[in-house]
């Protein structure tokens, strides 16, 4: 096999390991085979023919690696109405963006969009099938929250879907009714179930159906599109958090016929946990691209839609204290034979009750049997209560927040739950505990967008212009390896990924400026320039913008 070298050169290079900065980086096929001085890289290529490639003043980083980011889901949305604030700020402009595509439709059509989140609404509150049906009463019309925990439907979607009032709440979700107890068309958490009920992915209480039935072409296109977007936001590795037979196939498809380019941890849903378990896999099946990494759990439903099971409760909604998608006993029960297989597990848990199952799970799991370094995750883990933070060091267990998740929502978390709001993504209190900090996206709840992601962690800044919870502010270097190397180590790929060292992957993100040189309120408006994958330019913003993708 011929092996290309290259030497990248000529700009700042951050390595996100002890040495920090060097002059260049040497790079042998896919790996890089050197790291520090620019004489240095030459001596190691030396008699070979290579590529020089010259930043021009642009720094180069490890590829962004986001551990919590759901690639399908990401590209679905992408094809939906945009209902995001600020875009959107009130019910009536839903109605009026969903109405603008109701002359497309045809037989079999329906009308979808995506991100509204009622907290950033004038009204303050969810939509109904009342107000979908101002859109349209003669087709389906369905808008999912911003959260992905709940969606909402028109009238006609009702019938088609087979909710009444006669149809039950199903376990860990509800069904959204009126003051006579018939179905407003609101579906909460495990009720997003009823869109696959004839077609698509089943999965029960074990979290909120986002895997919408499709083609297999159109699925295909799915992790095309949302592939570009983290391309050019210049990830190159996710750890997709909530993987069903739709993702696997899907993504085994791509990348038999080469669309597939980033790399892929896998974590399988719950759902799925007996069967894995029967065939005798565990977490590391697969290769650098695409592979098993771990089980993943539902503790509760969402803080910004106002399910998740907080002891403290809510002020903006009917339901005050959330819910959980399985007893306590069911959840330890579930967990400790994950544990047991050699599964890590990522459970998402947003409230501080959600949070203390997962806690009591760990504890009990490590009581029957001990596993070192195993790296137990909580997703989001969005109010723990400062106790807790405790548990969370002694354990050993690893939270995966989202910035970007202040900065969109925070205002409302403090509206809905008072002061303590502010703690949202605590991560002051892991640093004083020693507990890893770790950046994700939870894409497409926040677009796959690192420097924004960093700049909301160092800044603690709001959409709307203020500061919360400044006592949880971090440094950039901590931010910058939130998204680098403390993300691989959480998704166990910290030899091959994460950092610009000997032996690794030669995969890079090329900025149009070293983040260390400019004011912190231009941190998120610093471009990516290019994205590279085992040393293959797989994304260039010129190219792109003339039109032509890079290969």
């Amino acid at each position: 096999m011929h092996e290309e070298f290259k030497i990248f050169y000529g700009g700042t290079i951050l390595t996100m390991d002890e040495k920090e900065k060097v002059e260049a980086v040497a790079v042998r096929g896919d790996q890089i085979i050197f790291a520090g001085s620019l004489k240095a890289c030459e001596e190691a290529v030396s008699g070979h023919e290579v590529e020089k490639i010259d930043l021009e003043g642009r720094c180069l980083m490890p590829g962004f690696i986001d551990p919590h980011a759901h690639l399908m889901m990401l590209g679905m949305c992408h094809t939906w109405i945009d209902l995001s604030y600020p875009k959107v700020k009130s019910i009536d402009d839903i109605v009026m963006e969903l109405s603008k595509f109701k002359d497309t439709l045809k037989d079999g059509g329906i009308i979808r969009g995506f991100g509204f989140d009622q907290r950033n609404l004038a009204e303050k509150r969810y939509p109904t099938a009342d107000d979908l049906d101002r859109v349209t009463t003669d087709f389906p019309v369905q808008i999912m929250h911003v959260s992905g925990h709940s969606n909402v439907v028109n009238h006609y979607f009702l019938k088609q879907l087979g909710v009444d009032e006669h149809t039950g709440d199903p376990e860990g979700g509800v069904i959204g009714r009126d003051e006579n107890g018939v179905p407003n068309g609101q579906l909460y958490d495990s009720a997003n179930d009823f869109f696959a009920k004839n077609a698509g992915v089943v999965i029960g209480n074990n979290g909120p159906n986002i895997h919408m039935p499709d083609t297999p072409d159109n699925l295909l296109t799915l992790v095309k599109v949302g592939q570009e977007q983290c391309l050019a936001a210049g990830v190159t590795t996710i750890n997709d958090p909530q993987v069903t037979k739709q993702e696997l196939e899907t993504f085994e498809s791509s990348r038999k016929n080469g669309l597939l380019k980033m790399r892929i941890i896998m974590s399988f849903l719950s759902t799925y946990l007996d069967k894995l378990i029967d065939l005798g896999f565990r977490s590391g099946f697969g290769d650098d691209q695409l592979s098993i990494g771990s089980i993943k759990f539902y503790a509760d439903g969402s803080l910004n839609s106002g399910t998740a099971y907080l002891s403290s409760g809510y002020s903006d909604s009917k339901r005050t204290q959330g819910y959980l998608y399985h007893s306590p006993d069911e959840f330890k029960e579930m967990f400790v034979k994950a544990h047991k297989q050699g599964f890590q597990t990522i459970t998402h848990a947003q409230g501080d009750g959600a949070i203390q199952v997962v806690i009591d799970s760990v504890r009990e799991s490590q009581k029957q049997l001990l596993r070192e370094d195993i790296r137990h995750r909580i997703e989001h883990c969005g109010l723990p209560s400062k106790e807790q933070i405790n548990d969370l060091a002694d354990l050993k267990i690893w939270p995966v927040p989202q910035p970007q998740h202040v900065y969109q929502f925070a205002e409302g978390v403090v509206r809905a739950v008072g002061d303590h709001g502010i703690n949202y993504s605590p991560y002051g209190w892991f640093k004083e505990k020693n507990i890893p900090i770790v950046l994700s996206s939870d894409a497409p709840v926040a677009p796959p967008n690192p420097i924004l992601a960093v700049y909301a962690a160092v800044t603690r800044n709001t959409l709307q212009g203020n500061v919360i919870g400044a006592e949880h502010r971090i440094s950039l270097t901590e931010a910058l390896k939130g998204y680098t190397i403390e993300a691989a180590k959480a998704i166990h790929k910290e030899n091959i990924i994460g950092s610009v060292e000997e032996g690794k992957l030669a995969d890079f993100v090329v900025l149009e400026k070293d983040p260390y040189e400019v004011e912190i309120n231009e941190l998120k408006n610093i471009d990516v320039c290019e994205t590279w994958i085992s040393g293959e330019k797989v994304y260039a913003k010129e190219e792109m913008q003339e039109g032509v993708v890079s290969k």
